[in-house]
């Protein structure tokens, strides 16, 4: 195990290096996804290993018993122009051994130009591309551990802008009711961002919960907490702080073949400032469904937000036997 231990760490530190030399910061925005599980579960789920792509999330969570599987997936927000789309896969080649890739294309739509006087001069678009190589290990049936070499660049209109960067994973199984714990991040060296999961799935119902914790640390000023003429602790706007980078999700057995997802995005919080109404506590909710047949699996998931629109993502997959 030891042995296993160094040879990862080891795998890692390489990448790091070859990594270093060609980024010099993370990109702001990594973790958009077409994934219906993603979106029917809040963004949450980075401890749910029953999900055929769970690897977007953390690239530790891989379908090792099944030889080979792809994803189709699509999301938009209606009305707006912006669509996700996605295509990724894996390929076991030994036991417990896996190969994951996937390209992840983000459109925002196009937008009116104009001068500095306002003039319309015509359009242009954005957009983000993600694609990454990865690898998973199941170490045993209690730890597994991976890695994925991301390429993303941002587009809009004629500038253009790459980022290389590494995501890692790790989830240790344990308990009679399979809890899972997990760990994933990305990195290039400089700048982290990691998210911290755990999963239960309950003794008397058919459903397994997950709590996740994600951390940007772009926003990390705890001068905030503090009163600005009194130099008092403000406790509220603390607990606020934390409390958004919250995500809770749910994973429901309705059946043999049909699962239910639904959770809630805490971050979501920050619009209470802003008179949307019940929209408001609306805002950050979602739900969805897988239906499978054999080894094919069709995916939708829904998610609020608050007084705009619906992000709607469908998903088709099939695995090997």
């Amino acid at each position: 195990m030891q042995k296993i231990a160094r040879k990862i760490a080891t795998t890692i530190v390489l990448l790091l290096a070859l990594l270093l030399p060609l980024t010099a910061a993370l990109p702001t925005q990594m973790s958009n996804f077409a994934s219906p599980a993603y979106w029917g579960m809040a963004h949450s789920g980075g401890a749910i290993a029953d999900v055929s792509n769970a690897y977007w999330i953390n690239p530790s969570l891989n379908p090792y018993d099944s030889p080979w599987s792809i994803n189709v997936n699509e999301a938009f927000l209606p009305g707006t122009g912006i669509f996700i789309s996605e295509l990724s896969g894996h390929y076991r080649f030994r036991p417990g051994h896996v190969i994951t890739t996937g390209l992840n294309f983000e459109n925002y739509g196009t937008f009116d130009q104009r001068d500095i006087d306002g003039t319309l001069e015509g359009e242009f678009t954005a957009s983000q591309y993600q694609y990454f190589v990865g690898y998973g290990y199941r170490l045993s049936d209690h730890f597994s551990a991976g890695a994925q070499i991301v390429i993303q660049g941002d587009r809009i209109d004629v500038s253009r802008e790459t980022y290389s960067y590494l995501r890692y994973g790790f989830s240790y199984t344990f308990g009679k009711r399979e809890n899972v714990l997990a760990f994933s991040g990305a990195t290039n060296g400089l700048d982290n961002t990691w998210r911290a999961s755990f999963s239960h799935e309950l003794e008397y119902l058919p459903l397994r919960m997950n709590i996740d914790f994600r951390w940007y640390g772009d926003d990390w000023n705890p001068t905030s907490f503090y009163d600005a003429e009194s130099g008092d602790f403000v406790f509220d706007t603390a607990a606020r702080y934390f409390a958004e980078k919250f995500t809770l999700g749910f994973y429901i057995k309705a059946g043999e073949n049909i699962r239910i997802m639904t959770g809630i995005d805490l971050a979501r919080l920050n619009l209470a400032s802003n008179a949307f109404g019940l929209d408001t506590i609306l805002s950050g909710i979602s739900l969805g469904g897988q239906y499978k047949i054999n080894q094919l699996e069709i995916s939708l998931g829904l998610y609020h937000y608050a007084n705009f629109t619906t992000m709607t993502a469908l998903g088709i997959s099939y695995s090997g036997k």
